[in-house]
């Protein structure tokens, strides 16, 4: 989505820019809190301070990736954000709330453990998620990023003695690999690979394998 978004910014702002998201994509595998996870940032810092550290990654992307010159460069870094955290640009899964309903019929109480942006709880609650999460980590408002051992114990000490835990997630590293780091188990979905004991194509088949293990 990142580099989704940048060049909707270049459509809205250079209508006859014609990079493409395969341009911009290089761009975005660095610079990211999430892209170095080993170290943990400051927790709690205002969405502004954490947007701002950012800025350079996007500059540098409509510089390099579109060809722009350094002032318009960066006059778009600024427009980003919003373009982001736009709610019509969000959308879930068909099979998103059918299966969280499911797992709630089922006891199962849902949180959301993510390497995300400060307004993650506000997507939250705009895509109609909210009534059925109980708690949200984010890793913005956390200040440690998935795979960090630390960013599953602070839910796992808020969550006190559940009696069962699982993480449930669509990358091998950051979800399956943390968390079965310090001991949960882990369910990957959307994908298969042989470091995940268990996975599901879609979450349609998630309440059958939680309820069965």
């Amino acid at each position: 989505m990142w580099s989704g978004t940048l060049v909707e910014v270049l459509r809205r702002e250079m209508p006859g820019c014609p990079a493409t998201v395969d341009d911009m994509r290089p761009y975005m595998q660095a610079g990211f809190p999430w892209h170095d996870p080993e170290q943990p940032h400051t927790p709690h810092k205002t969405a502004e301070v954490w947007w701002e550290a950012l800025l350079p990654v996007f500059e540098r992307a409509f510089r390099e990736g579109a060809r722009l010159g350094t002032s318009e460069a960066r006059r778009l870094a600024q427009h980003v954000r919003a373009m982001y955290v736009n709610p019509s640009r969000w959308q879930l899964f068909d099979d998103t709330l059918p299966c969280l309903r499911a797992l709630r019929a089922h006891g199962w109480q849902h949180v959301v453990l993510s390497n995300h942006v400060p307004e993650l709880p506000a997507l939250i609650e705009v895509l109609g998620l909210a009534p059925y999460i109980v708690q949200v980590f984010n890793s913005a408002q956390t200040g440690f990023e998935k795979p960090h051992p630390q960013a599953f114990h602070h839910v796992l000490t808020a969550l006190g003695g559940a009696p069962q835990i699982w993480m449930v997630g669509d990358s091998v590293r950051a979800d399956i690999a943390g968390a079965q780091a310090v001991g949960l188990g882990a369910i990957l979905v959307r994908s298969q690979h042989p470091q995940a004991a268990h996975c599901c194509e879609t979450l349609a088949e998630l309440p059958r394998v939680l309820n069965s293990t």
